[in-house]
């Protein structure tokens, strides 16, 4: 449910701003969306993605292992950090919506997960407004 719109620092904004250009890239290539993060910091975005290795991860490892790589590079920083990967919700009638779930962080450490639902039509991706799942 949709209650009110989602405002964010303008860091975060172009960040997840970014972030969702890049999915919108990217999924009408593939089924599925590679977990990766972004920060940004001192005025500059880097992106981040998880460490190559010949062990197969599940995403939930690759998510964390992610999670690890930006408290590793923002640490003692003031920095904001997104996490983007795949999210299924589920409707109050039990269909499955696709989205693109955005785990943000602040300097302050101040965390929010927003969910941005999207559907395929023809060879592009509409992605919709988000969802704010959880504010802390």
């Amino acid at each position: 449910m949709i209650d009110r719109p989602v405002t964010l620092p303008l860091p975060l904004n172009k960040l997840v701003t970014r972030a969702l250009n890049l999915c919108e890239l990217m999924l009408p290539l593939n089924d599925v969306l590679y977990p990766f993060a972004a920060i940004f910091d001192d005025g500059r975005i880097g992106c981040v993605f998880s460490d190559e290795s010949l062990e197969r991860k599940t995403e939930s490892q690759l998510i964390e292992q992610l999670q690890w790589r930006v408290i590793d590079a923002t640490t003692d920083r003031l920095s904001y950090s997104v996490i983007v990967y795949a999210a299924t919700i589920n409707t109050q009638d039990s269909k499955k919506i696709n989205a693109i779930a955005v785990a943000t962080s602040t300097p302050d450490q101040e965390e929010r997960l927003l969910l941005y639902p999207y559907y395929r039509v023809d060879d592009k991706v509409v992605i919709s407004p988000p969802i704010d799942a959880i504010s802390r």
